[in-house]
């Protein structure tokens, strides 16, 4: 009698292939959802990084290491981003046409321009517009405001016109004290902005500080002279995206 040679049985494993590649991939998606639902330290610095790109001229594409963009998937972040980035190239483009400006007419020893966390800061000191205790604007001084003006005339955002002294004392029948004259000095370049064209007024606000807001010393006549000014802020409308990151993350 022939004997039956014994079938050697094999089990089929090539289930464990996908099965591993799901396994796989529902921990990749596990670490995607967890990656975008937090704020982390090292996405904030990526950011920074980013906008630091932008201004310098960069292309301003957030992309880490895995290729896709962080913050696409998160409208209200991305669009605080735009918004802020869109502000600032506008802002510095501001800066620069009147930093320009007053290198041509040799006017950078007493006006300067500065970005703040407020927004473009412009400050000139009262001897580019005003005599020793007086608020009339001289004559000289026209063509400077009225080119600030047609600048300022273009942009959309508040623009807000500070009046400040130094600390020593005035008391005249036109002005009793520092408080007038700096709230003087602050409307009368409000006004010459009001003959410009296509102005609108509404986004115009003045302020007087009296001696009460110095950025130098006043024991002497250099500290004085920077803090006889008047300033022209264009206020941002929107915040650092750093700072709005920061408070979510709170």
């Amino acid at each position: 009698m022939r004997k039956r040679k014994k079938v050697e049985s094999k089990t089929d494993e090539t289930w464990l292939i996908p099965y591993a590649d799901m396994l796989t991939l529902l921990l990749a998606l596990f670490l995607v959802l967890y990656a975008m639902s937090t704020v982390n330290q090292e996405k904030f610095q990526e950011l920074k990084q980013t906008l630091n790109a932008v201004f310098a001229g960069g292309t301003g594409v957030l992309v880490s290491d895995s290729g896709f963009t962080e913050w696409e998937n998160d409208p209200l972040t991305q669009n605080a981003i735009n918004n802020y980035l869109l502000e600032e190239k506008m802002l510095r483009e501001c800066q620069f046409q009147v930093d320009e400006y007053l290198e041509g007419m040799g006017l950078s020893q007493t006006i300067s321009t500065n970005l703040t966390k407020e927004g473009l800061l412009v400050t000139i000191q009262d001897v580019a517009l005003f005599d020793s205790g007086k608020a009339n604007v001289r004559p000289e001084a026209d063509e400077l405001l009225r080119y600030l003006g047609l600048i300022l005339a273009e942009v959309d955002n508040h623009v807000q016109i500070r009046g400040h002294t130094d600390n020593l004392p005035i008391n005249t029948r036109e002005f009793p004290s520092n408080w007038e004259l700096s709230v003087q000095r602050a409307l009368n370049v409000m006004k010459k902005f009001t003959e410009i064209p296509n102005l609108d007024e509404s986004r115009f606000s003045i302020v007087g500080y009296g001696e009460h807001r110095p950025i130098a010393t006043n024991d002497t006549p250099e500290g004085r002279a920077q803090n006889r000014r008047v300033e022209l802020l264009v206020e941002r409308f929107f915040d650092n995206p750093e700072i709005f990151l920061e408070d979510n993350n709170q």
